[in-house]
């Protein structure tokens, strides 16, 4: 979900979406990598990348 913030360079993007386990809504807007607004705030996300390399190689960690 994160990945299309690169499609749009200086949008800000919105995605309104469903937690997948509860059903409970999801809202999170960002602006290249910047995360302005996470609702619930206590989302969590997947990395599709071993965590060892995340530490390694500059991944960028966005903050709300």
């Amino acid at each position: 979900m994160l990945a299309v913030r690169w499609l749009f360079p200086g949008i800000e993007i919105r995605i309104d979406t469903h937690c997948l386990d509860c059903g409970e809504p999801i809202l999170v807007r960002m602006r290249d990598e910047d995360i302005l607004e996470v609702n619930p705030p206590t989302v969590v996300g997947h990395m599709n990348i071993p965590f060892a390399k995340a530490l390694t190689e500059g991944v960028s960690w966005g903050m709300a």
